[in-house]
């Protein structure tokens, strides 16, 4: 259901759901703030981030401040439908305590003339905004992302710092900078939830609360119930969120996951021979047949490797250096990157690849291209270098699973999820920038495009005379990370349903069946959040990770044939 369809299941649920939370949060609310971000189309994204939100409030009494909206270039880009006054009454239902439409704030700061900064009464004040004190150069960052993902452009047009887009879109960045500066600065909220951390409407928030030590919790828009969250006392001085999360995880996963590897092993491989059918993330990467894996062993690999071969004509004799381009306007420099932009990465990759005759290169597409990019890139390069020999260009979804799996000896990535998916299946990866995972020590992750070159050319040479790229240890973490992602922090809840509860009359009814007949007691939503929140902790977990006692009465045996191996 989307927000402007007004139903009766909708109101329905709105009954059930103020009812529930009237009698499931403290009595005071407390003299602090929690600041919701709820600018997402997808309906489930917001009942996530209220959800969350009220659990913490459960934590510290709190008072909750909603901000909603959209604009129209998000809504002919991205949105398929928002209506500001249905996110109104289900923020009432959630016992939220103010609604406001920042998007129309920005509007009218936007627009104010140069005479006086504009004024606003929020939460019981006047409000003042002024310029933020953002450092320009990362409010030009916000800004430049923000176009490429609005005009759906791997780059902007002429010169980086200095064109006609970015002077377009940087009043209103600035605007989104100055709006959320000011709320934090009389707010001081004990948190900041958001479903996004990139781009003006959300990313600029997230780096206004990390410059006014805000904590940010992300909520996952996958699985049942995932978030991360960052709290200021945690910070290493990375540039972004992504960057100082991917430095927290890390040190937590070789901590709490690596270090108890061999109570974890059993469920790890459960998991992995569970996600075969699905190695894909999110979940609609693929789906039907193609997200399947059905092969074993590695007879059967190498059977289905020869077909495979044979069928895209690729030499038999050489390996195949699998290239997976991304989607090229989505989030620009949100973690740290080797090249200048992703589209940059795999134009100089494929450049690279037509002198490296000693290798098959296998070059996909983004399963989504055309959501992300208008300029048809991916084509043209496959026109210009299509005529060398040993490069195949090819859209991914003609690709199945087990093609993938079977043909690829070495995966090249910036921060996709294949560099955590292969290598937990034996296939070693090249990073050329950070993902969540990349300081869990899944993949080979290099530091800056000399170190990538070199890397790139030493695994060739390597695997041309049959050397092996990845080790016994780097699988068993992949895997351990694939559990990790997949069992430890994600939290199924009643009060949430999975993300992939569809269509979202569904996703209401579900919830509002939950909320009328199952009692909240001890609900993981409750139980997880009190964790992280008292705990500090960077991420939702199902269970005490730092417990090996607790982890061993948790987590299941290994049966006799329960998990495959097809490495």
């Amino acid at each position: 259901m989307r927000l402007n369809a007004a139903t009766e299941n909708y109101d329905r649920f709105l009954s059930v759901a103020s009812v529930f939370w009237r009698n499931n949060l403290p009595a005071t609310q407390g003299d602090g703030w929690i600041v919701v971000e709820a600018m997402h189309h997808q309906f489930r994204n917001v009942l996530r981030n209220l959800a969350l939100a009220n659990a913490i409030r459960r934590v510290t009494p709190a008072r909750v401040l909603v901000l909603t909206g959209t604009d129209d270039s998000w809504y002919e880009t991205v949105w398929e439908d928002f209506n500001v006054e249905k996110v109104r009454r289900l923020c009432e239902a959630f016992a939220v305590t103010e609604v406001v439409d920042v998007h129309d704030l920005v509007d009218r700061v936007a627009a104010a003339p140069g005479d006086g900064p504009p004024t606003f009464d929020l939460c019981g004040r006047a409000l003042t905004v002024r310029p933020s004190s953002i450092d320009p150069e990362v409010l030009d960052g916000f800004a430049y992302a923000s176009a490429c993902r609005l005009d759906l452009l791997p780059r902007l047009e002429g010169d980086r710092h200095d064109n006609r887009r970015l002077r377009e879109q940087r009043p209103r960045s600035a605007a989104f900078a100055a709006v959320y500066e000011t709320l934090f600065r009389a707010l001081e909220p004990i948190a900041f939830v958001t479903s996004h951390v990139d781009y003006d409407p959300w990313g600029l928030g997230t780096e206004a609360a990390m410059r006014l030590d805000v904590p940010v919790v992300h909520v996952q828009s996958t699985g049942s119930l995932k978030a991360y969250t960052l709290f200021p006392e945690h910070r290493q001085g990375e540039a972004t969120f992504r960057a100082e999360l991917t430095r927290q995880i890390g040190a937590r996963f070789d901590r709490d996951v690596w270090g108890n590897r061999d109570i974890i092993r059993p469920a790890a491989e459960l998991v992995a021979w569970r996600t075969r059918g699905n190695l894909g993330r999110p979940s609609w990467w693929r789906f039907g047949p193609n997200a399947l894996c059905e092969l074993t062993n590695l007879t059967e690999r190498e059977q289905f490797r020869a077909y495979g071969m044979a069928k895209l004509g690729l030499d038999p004799d050489l390996p195949v250096v699998t290239v997976f381009n991304h989607a090229v306007s989505d989030a620009l420099g949100t973690n740290r990157e080797v090249f200048a932009d992703l589209a940059g990465w795999f134009e100089e990759t494929v450049a690279f690849a037509a002198t490296q005759t000693q290798a098959n290169w296998l070059l996909l597409d983004h399963p989504n291209q055309d959501k992300y990019d208008r300029t048809g890139m991916f084509d043209e390069l496959a026109a210009s270098y299509g005529h060398a020999g040993h490069l195949t260009f090819m859209p991914s979804d003609d690709l199945s699973k087990n093609a993938m799996w079977s043909l690829t000896d070495l995966g090249v990535t910036v921060r996709g999820s294949v560099s955590n998916e292969l290598p937990a299946f034996g296939t070693p990866v090249i990073q050329a920038g950070w993902s969540e995972w990349s300081a869990c020590g899944v993949s080979t992750v290099v530091a800056d495009a000399g170190a990538y070159w070199k890397t790139l050319t030493a695994s060739i040479e390597a695997l041309t005379r049959g050397e092996a790229l990845i080790g016994a240890e780097q699988v068993e973490r992949a895997r351990l990370w694939s559990w990790f992602y997949r069992s430890a922090t994600d939290v199924p809840s009643l009060l949430v349903p999975h993300w992939d509860v569809m269509p979202e009359e569904l996703h209401l009814r579900t919830l509002e069946i939950n909320m009328r007949a199952v009692e909240s007691d001890g609900d993981p939503l409750f139980t997880s959040v009190h964790r992280m929140w008292t705990g500090r902790e960077p991420f939702l977990t199902r269970f005490d990770l730092t417990d090996p006692e607790s982890l061993a009465r948790l987590l299941p045996p290994m049966r006799d044939g329960g998990a495959g191996d097809a490495r």
